[in-house]
């Protein structure tokens, strides 16, 4: 079973075209004011602003470091950054966890 299986029809991908559009909109963000230099694409780090070159080389790419990598995971993890949606009915999904087709742990 898969969790496609387990949410209300439709849903799944209402929220997989609002993370692939997140993550069109991050690396637009990233590749905001790139330049190449030759082989090397350089950018600013989303959290510093830092240039930095964009490579595999780098393996907190986008970000220039660990830190700003963290900084940044701390803030979705504070609700600092949001996916955009509709507001959510908490005494919705609350009658959800009645639902007898949901597994039971």
């Amino acid at each position: 079973m898969s969790l496609k299986d387990l949410l209300p029809e439709g849903t799944f991908d209402e929220i997989s075209a609002e993370a692939k559009q997140h993550l069109k909109n991050m690396h637009q963000k990233a590749h905001a004011g790139a330049e190449q230099e030759g082989d090397i694409l350089w950018v600013n780090c989303p959290q510093c602003g830092k240039r930095i070159p964009y490579s595999t080389d780098n393996p907190f790419r986008p970000f220039c470091s660990e830190r700003c990598k963290l900084i940044d995971l701390g803030a979705w993890a504070n609700e600092e950054h949001k996916v955009a949606g509709e507001p959510v009915d908490q005494d919705e999904d609350a009658d959800l966890l009645d639902d007898p087709n949901l597994p039971r742990r």
